[in-house]
């Protein structure tokens, strides 16, 4: 596959509005069929190789999502005015707050609660046993202890 080698400015001027309609919501695909725009795959190839323009794209791809987040409310609003069924919003609501949770799953994604309080589990015991095991089977004599020659060393230690 051929590659079009474009001038820093239009390369530049691409990038600025893929970036600006992608913080307004729209998707890359969706930007990048417009004319005088680059093909999505030379996008994604652009951000492969340049880590500061990938940066750049996932911060506009988090303020995509709260574009998305924004637009719940309309469709929220149409629902309660009688303009669209409530079966249909739910669909709607759904794949919207699913896409926000992918887009930033820092603010909109489920929340996972990992906190333990069964007081029937614990590890300490199983570190006691395991640190009793260790010793058993561990020389802890210090060096210059019992058993060592006029130099310090023990018989392990020698050649």
């Amino acid at each position: 596959m051929a590659y079009v080698n474009y001038s820093l400015a239009t390369k530049e001027r691409m990038i600025e509005t893929l970036l600006e309609q992608i913080e307004q919501g729209k998707s890359m695909r969706e930007v990048c069929r417009q004319d005088g725009m680059v093909d999505h795959t030379t996008v994604i190839r652009w951000m492969r190789d340049d880590a500061a323009l990938a940066t750049r794209y996932a911060r506009a791809r988090t303020a995509q999502a709260d574009v998305l987040f924004d637009r719940m409310e309309e469709v929220e609003e149409r629902v309660a005015t009688g303009e669209m069924e409530s079966h249909a919003a739910r669909v709607v609501l759904d794949s919207m707050r699913w896409r926000a949770a992918k887009l930033a799953p820092k603010v909109y994604g489920e929340r996972i609660d990992v906190e333990v309080t069964d007081a029937r589990i614990s590890i300490r015991s199983a570190l006691q046993d395991a640190q009793h095991r260790l010793a058993t089977v561990i020389d802890v004599t210090p060096k210059g202890g019992a058993g060592a020659d006029e130099g310090g060393s023990t018989v392990a230690d020698t050649p």
